[in-house]
């Protein structure tokens, strides 16, 4: 029912496939955690903003639950698939927000840096990092 496996499997690898066919990758360093946003065999229809944003959210949901599951702590930078439009940013911006909330961690969303990264913090829920 809750797909216990499949979470944990996903806990364990770094390439995190989406169910739209696209994919995350997370590499955590001493500094920071990046994450990566890629399209991977999702095609979808011919409106690329459309495209971009489908996988983005689906990709947010995700990433909301990878930094719990994980316990992701300090500097996150989040490199989603460049979006033109600021209502595009602003909508992820608040998916993003509104999946956190279910943390008991404390987080801050900065927001979108010039080069169209996402910066954001996470206090570890457990000190053994």
């Amino acid at each position: 029912m809750y797909q216990i496996d499949e979470q944990i499997e996903k806990a364990e690898n770094r390439k995190i496939w989406l169910k739209c066919g696209g994919f995350i990758t997370i590499d955590k360093t001493e500094a920071l955690t990046a994450i990566d946003v890629n399209s991977g065999k999702y095609t979808g229809n011919k409106d690329q903003e459309q495209t971009v944003f489908t996988v983005n959210r689906e990709a947010t949901i995700e990433i909301a639950k990878q930094i719990r599951l994980r316990d992701i702590g300090g500097i996150i930078i989040i490199d989603y698939i460049d979006m033109e439009k600021q209502e595009s940013k602003d909508k992820i911006t608040e998916i993003l927000a509104e999946n956190l909330k279910k943390d008991r961690s404390k987080t801050q969303i900065v927001g979108f840096t010039p080069l169209n990264l996402l910066e954001m913090t996470r206090k570890h829920m457990c000190s053994n990092d």
